[in-house]
C-alpha cells in the first residue's frame, strides 16, 4: 500500500467516525430535543443531555482551558497517525487511532459549534443512556473503543510490523508473495 492510500484510509477513518458522530447527535437532536427517552432495555435509553465536561460530566467548570488541552491532545494524535502512515506502519492499529481522532473530532466540534455564552465553552450532545453507568454518544464510542482496540493490538504485539515488509516462512527467511 502507498503512503498516498495509507494516508487515504486514515483519513477515511476519521472521516466516517466524525459523520457518524454527528449523523446520530443530529438525530438524537431531533428526535430526544423535547424530553422524549426511548427505552431500549436492560437499563439503556436513549435520552438526551447536555455535557459540558468530559467523562461523566468531569470538568464541566474549567471551560476554555479544558477544550484547548483537548485540541491539543487530538493535534498530538493526528500527527501520530499521519506519521505511522507514512512510515508504513500496520494499517489495522492506525485505522483504531484515525477512528479514536474522529471521535475526539466530533466531540471537539460540539464544544466549538454550541459555544453560546463564551468561546470553546460548548457543551457535549449526549444520548446513549446506560443507567448504571453514564450518558455517551458515539465520539465516546469511537474514542474509547479506538483507544482500545489499538492497544490491545499493542499488547498482542500485533502492532510492531510495517506494513512493507516481505512476509517470513516458518524459517524466518524473508520470501516475496
Amino acid at each position: 500500500m502507498t503512503k498516498v492510500a495509507r494516508l487515504a484510509v486514515a483519513a477515511g477513518a476519521i472521516a466516517a467516525a466524525f459523520a457518524i458522530d454527528q449523523l446520530t447527535k443530529a438525530w438524537a437532536l431531533s428526535f430526544l430535543g423535547n424530553g422524549e427517552e426511548i427505552e431500549l432495555g436492560l437499563g439503556v435509553s436513549l435520552r438526551l443531555v447536555f455535557n459540558p465536561g468530559v467523562a461523566f460530566g468531569l470538568g464541566g467548570d474549567v471551560g476554555a482551558p479544558l477544550v484547548v488541552g483537548i485540541m491539543a491532545l487530538t493535534t498530538g494524535l493526528l500527527a501520530w497517525i499521519v506519521v505511522r502512515a507514512v512510515r508504513g506502519r500496520n494499517m489495522g492499529p492506525t485505522a483504531l487511532l484515525a477512528v479514536a481522532a474522529g471521535g475526539a473530532i466530533g466531540n471537539l466540534w460540539d464544544r466549538t459549534t454550541r459555544a453560546h455564552t463564551e468561546p470553546l465553552s460548548g457543551e457535549v450532545v449526549d444520548f446513549i443512556a446506560v443507567d448504571w453507568f453514564a450518558v455517551f454518544n458515539m465520539a465516546d464510542v469511537f474514542t474509547t473503543l479506538g483507544l482500545l482496540g489499538w492497544a490491545v493490538l499493542l499488547l498482542l504485539h500485533r502492532d510492531h510490523a510495517h506494513t512493507t515488509e516481505a512476509p517470513q516462512n516458518s524459517t524466518g527467511d524473508s520470501h516475496s508473495a
